[in-house]
Order: C-alpha cells, then sequence, then structure tokens
C-alpha cells in the first residue's frame, strides 16, 4: 500500500455516493504517484484509493479470477480465427458441452472486463477479470447483457473475438475497445442490489438484462453479424432444439473453465413450465424464456450475454438460472424478439464520444476543489482534481455513481481543464489545460492508465475568454479546440492526429458569440453525426448551433432550444450519464444541487425538468 497501512478488506466502495446524498466513509484521497508500478508482465498498478473503490468478494461477478497478466492490446494481427482450445491441467470436463473452433461461431465474441476487488485468498487488493459473451450486430456493435456492462468500479472492458480461449494472449483474433454502451432503462440492477446488500431470500432475476456496445475499434469483416428474429416474433415452440454458445465456466459449483469457448444442445422449454419453476413471480414471459432441463447441460457464469440460436437465429440472449448458481432449473434468457426495435434502434445511432477515462464506454465526471477555502472530507486540498467514475446507469441506485479516485494536486494553476478523447489519433482519453500565461499543456497516459508529465502543445491561449473541445467538427475525424475572443470572435484549431495541428494559425468560423456567457460542445445533438455548439445567454435562453461537418454551420442563426438555464453557475455535457446512449446535458446550482437532463438523442428532451443526481458541488469551481 502506498500509505504503508496494513491492508484491510474493504468496507465499502460508493465514495462518490457522498456527493448523491449517500454516506461517505470517511476515507481520504491520496497521490496515485505513491502506488508501486507494476511489471509490464502483470496487471496494471492499482488505483490509490483501491481500499475505496474495491469490490468485497461478496460482490465479485461469478466465475471471475484474478488478473495474473496485462491487458490485451487494441488490434489484430495473426490469423482471424484461432483453433479450437485444448484442454489443460486443471480444467475440468465439460458439462454437456463441446469445445468449438471460433471460426464456426464468428459473430461470437468474449466481453471481458477488468476491475478492483479484495482477494480474500491472498489478503490483499488486486485486479480481477469478468468474463461475458456477446455477438456481433455490426462491425461496432455488439449485443451482450447489462449484467457484464454496468457497475465495475472503475472497470476496463474488452471485446475479443475470434480465439477459442481468452484466458491468455494470442497472436490470433482481435481486441476492440468499448467507445460508449446503451443499456435498457428498466435493468434493475438497483433491485438486485439492494437484495444482495440486505442479503434478502429469493433475490430478484435480473429483467431487461440488454446492453448494446458501441466499440471505438471496428470489427473485421471476419466476424460476421448474427441475424435476430422479427419484433414479437414467436418463440419456435417447446421441445425445439436450441445452441447455446459462451465462453463461460464448466464447473458451476468451483466456477473454473471460463474463457474457453464452448457449445452446446438445449431445449426451448414452455413459459407455462418454467413460470411454474420459479414460482410465477420471477419469470416475465414477455421479456423472457426458458431453455434447458434441470441438473443437465446449460449456461452458467460467464456465458452471460450469449446467444441462444435456433437454425442460426438469435431468439436469446443468456442472463440467469435458478439462484444465480448452475446447473441447476432451466437457464432464463432475454427474449430478444421484445428487444429487437431497441436494439437496432441503438446500432443506427452514430458514435457518441464519452468523456470516458478508464475504458468501460461510460462517462466520468471530472471536478477540481475550490482553490480557496478549507479541505472537505472529500477535497483534502485546494486545486485538487477528482474523477467520479460513472456505472453506466443512471438508475443503478446511486445516480450513476460508482467510484471516486484523485488526479491528485496543483490544478489550480491552470485557468481552463479539458478533456478531450483521440488528441493524438490514439483512441484514448487526455487532459488538456491552459495555464496563467497563456501556454497550453497536454497530459496523456500510460499503458498503465497513469498521468504521464504534462507536455507544451501550444502558447498565446489567454487571448481566448473561453475554450471549448469538439470532435470532428470539420468532417476528417479529427478532435478540435475551439477559442472565443472577447470580441466575439470564434476560432477553431484541428488535431493532426500527431500531437500537433492541422493549422496552427486558426481558422475564424463565426462572430458575435460574445452575447453567450456559456458555450458547450455537447456533440452530436441530432443524432446525425454532425457536432453541435449550445449557447447560453445571460437571460438563460439556450440556442443550438449545428456544423453541416465541413467547418460550417446547417442553422449560423441559431435554434432556441431551452430556457431558464440561468438558474446554472455550472453547466456541461458529460456525454450519456444514464446509460442510453444519448447526450445528457448536467446543471450545477449556486447551493451545489446538480440536474441531470436527457434528451431523445434528436435535438428533443426526455426530461427537460431534470432530475437531481447529486448535491454538495459547490465545494468545486470546475467540472469537466
Amino acid at each position: 500500500m502506498s500509505n504503508g497501512d496494513t491492508p484491510r478488506r474493504p468496507k465499502g466502495r460508493r465514495l462518490a455516493g457522498a456527493l448523491a446524498g449517500l454516506v461517505l466513509g470517511g476515507a481520504a484521497f491520496v497521490m496515485p504517484s505513491g502506488v508501486a508500478s507494476a511489471s509490464p508482465e502483470g496487471p496494471p498498478p492499482l488505483p490509490a484509493n483501491a481500499g475505496n473503490i474495491a469490490l468485497t468478494p461478496d460482490k465479485i461477478p461469478a466465475g471471475a479470477v484474478r488478473a495474473t497478466g496485462p491487458m490485451p492490446e487494441p488490434g489484430s494481427s495473426g490469423s482471424a480465427f484461432s483453433g479450437r482450445a485444448t484442454l489443460k491441467p486443471g480444467d475440468s470436463r465439460i458439462i454437456g458441452g463441446e469445445l468449438v473452433a471460433p471460426s464456426a461461431h464468428p459473430g461470437v465474441v468474449a466481453v471481458l472486463s477488468y476491475f478492483v476487488a479484495w482477494d480474500d485468498h491472498a489478503d490483499e487488493y488486486a485486479w480481477f477479470i469478468s468474463t461475458c459473451t456477446g455477438t456481433v450486430l455490426s462491425p461496432t456493435k455488439v449485443l451482450t447483457a447489462a449484467q457484464c456492462s454496468v457497475d465495475l468500479p472503475f472497470g476496463t472492458t474488452f471485446v475479443i473475438a475470434g480465439l477459442a480461449d481468452v484466458r491468455e494472449g494470442s497472436t490470433d483474433g482481435q481486441v476492440a475497445r468499448v467507445a460508449s454502451t446503451w443499456t435498457h432503462q428498466g435493468y434493475n440492477h438497483a433491485e438486485q442490489e439492494k437484495a444482495w446488500e440486505t442479503s434478502a431470500q429469493g433475490n430478484p432475476y435480473p429483467h431487461d438484462n440488454v446492453t448494446v456496445l458501441t466499440l471505438k475499434d471496428a470489427l473485421d469483416s471476419a466476424y460476421t453479424p448474427v441475424t435476430l428474429p422479427a419484433q414479437g416474433a414467436d418463440i419456435p415452440p417447446a421441445g425445439t432444439e436450441a445452441t447455446i454458445v459462451g465462453y463461460g465456466v464448466n464447473d458451476g459449483v468451483n466456477n473454473t473453465g471460463a474463457g474457453l469457448l464452448r457449445a452446446t444442445t438445449v431445449p426451448i422449454v414452455a413459459d407455462s413450465t418454467c413460470s411454474a419453476a420459479y414460482n410465477f413471480a420471477k419469470f416475465n414471459a414477455y421479456s423472457m424464456l426458458c431453455a434447458g432441463l434441470p441438473y443437465s447441460e446449460g449456461s452458467c457464469h460467464g456465458d452471460s450475454g450469449g446467444p441462444l440460436f435456433v437454425d442460426g437465429v438469435q431468439y436469446g440472449i443468456i442472463s440467469t438460472r435458478y439462484k444465480g448458481y448452475c446447473p441447476a432449473d432451466h437457464g432464463i434468457y432475454m427474449r430478444v424478439p421484445t428487444y429487437h426495435d431497441l436494439i437496432t434502434e441503438d446500432m443506427a445511432r452514430s458514435g457518441l464520444v464519452n468523456p470516458d477515462w478508464t475504458g468501460d464506454g461510460h462517462s466520468d465526471f471530472m471536478v477540481r476543489c475550490k482553490t480557496s477555502g478549507t479541505s472537505t472530507d472529500v477535497c483534502s486540498k485546494s486545486g485538487e482534481v477528482i474523477m467520479f467514475g460513472g456505472s453506466g446507469l443512471y438508475k443503478d441506485g446511486y445516480y450513476g455513481f460508482n467510484a471516486a479516485m484523485s488526479l491528485g494536486y496543483g490544478w489550480n494553476t491552470y485557468t481552463k481543464i479539458m478533456r478531450v478523447t483521440s488528441w493524438n489519433g490514439d483512441g484514448e482519453p487526455s487532459i488538456i489545460a491552459r495555464d496563467g500565461y497563456g501556454g497550453l499543456w497536454q497530459y496523456k497516459l500510460d499503458s498503465s492508465g497513469e498521468l504521464l508529465p504534462r507536455i507544451k502543445i501550444g502558447s498565446g491561449w489567454n487571448m481566448f475568454n473561453d475554450i471549448m473541445v469538439t470532435n470532428n467538427w470539420m468532417g476528417d475525424g479529427m478532435p478540435n479546440l475551439m477559442g472565443r475572443k472577447p470580441n466575439g470572435e470564434l476560432w477553431i484549431y484541428t488535431s493532426d492526429g500527431a500531437g500537433g495541428w492541422k493549422n496552427p494559425s486558426g481558422t475564424r468560423i463565426g462572430t458575435g458569440w460574445g452575447m453567450f456567457n456559456t458555450i458547450l460542445t455537447p456533440g452530436s445533438w441530432q443524432g446525425d453525426g454532425f457536432q453541435t455548439l449550445l449557447g447560453r445567454k445571460p437571460d438563460g435562453r439556450l440556442y443550438m448551433y449545428n456544423s453541416n461537418g465541413a467547418g460550417g454551420w446547417q442553422n449560423p442563426s441559431g435554434t432556441q432550444i431551452g430556457s431558464g438555464w440561468q438558474m446554472f453557475t455550472t453547466f456541461m455535457s458529460p456525454g450519456d450519464w444514464n446509460g442510453d446512449n444519448m447526450v445528457d446535458l448536467v446543471g450545477v446550482k449556486s447551493d451545489g444541487t446538480v440536474r441531470l437532463y436527457t434528451t431523445n438523442g434528436k435535438a428533443g428532451w426526455i426530461n427537460a425538468t431534470g432530475a437531481v443526481i447529486a448535491t454538495g458541488w459547490q465545494i468545486f469551481d470546475r467540472v469537466f
């Protein structure tokens, strides 16, 4: 441990919950630099406050194992598909399934998530890997279960295609990163969490357990999309043989063998039979289907999110089994025909650039503690920057917050702090900050997630009274910085994807922007792939200006989309906070109340009145 303390099991991990009306455990943040470095052959170093964010042993997903090697490197090399896996010493015999070659199921992928937890056996904090399964919908979309995406603190998620054994590195297949996620808003994570924390009997089964992952890295054409049934299509009749495929464990008692691709055949079970088996209260025939015989072959931990095929069509998404263990009773699957339209609706959405620091596809907040005033149980020092991790679901019972960590002190030397994705053409996040002399600095991450020493990328930026980040304003796939001068002129500077500039002298793209006291860059507000600027006037009226993708404007005079926004001292777009893969706005009032406003992804509001997601944020002077 960086502070020399004897490791202790975590008491709780909802540190960020203090700002969402929850109880703070009183733990102080420490500098990330106090963490020992990990070996290049081993897992990345642990976050400095691992004890505050780690999952307790009882919360570790079933089938998860301690990570012993480095995280996968994105990209593809070698063959698109490896051969069939072979059993190694210690692997159990397969229960009712067979090892299969990934080329036999080119649309089936592994979903691996890295997270921090307490290792009871080693009596220390450690990185763990949770294994799930998914199916390819398109080169940039993967269908899986919500439980495979939501609420792993500081999780980093990868999709791995083409491998029969994902437990160790391979020169074959492809590794892709996750950019954003869509999770069904009815997923009952909060209900399940409450049952776990109270040790309630008869824990609720996952409902609406469906997620679509949007990938940063497009999958190769070898990984062909699966076929989905139409909305409302009938499930094949009871007794029909179905094929399930997954990377799950082969021993449901000892939770061993996750990471090997297997397939088996199970019969479809009548809804009435399944309802009776589950006491009629937990099985929902509208959204669920059953397959497999009691205490027989079927799905298990690690198969979650995988497919149930009938004649090559995916009718089900592997969800759970009775009492959460296997192979007891029938397997429960999400009924794909119920969700077809929602799934395909997300497939049509253009890429959303979430301010995601950890790599799980979920937006995270960063805040700076005020540069004056006393320290608090959240801010240990003025000028400290803290990151609040997002769970990927606003309705998770904690308003979407799942953990917090410090990014260090001394940030009060900067007059502007921004987050940008892929400034160096690598798809990775970084921080860009302007100092009091107009110098522009970039902070990148190393391979283990630590901040590298800053790099100066510009000077003279104090000529602007505001600076904003946009993504792909010019239609060239590159991020941009926009600067507004005191005379209202708006200038754009475009990254060259290598840490420099395409137009180092800037290009003027507008005038008259001095009428706004705040300018936001929420991304593709209309859902058409074109970037948007939002301007707030002093009287609170909010105006929308849309790019034409070539440096110009669709509506150069702007369109009013709201009023009353003067109530917020700070407001910004966190990307997608509630988990529906559509852009949101957040406003912070002078009393520290934080309100979330969700949109329909097409320039309209889902919740135009907003919802409180946090309080106490008056101790921060920057939210970004």
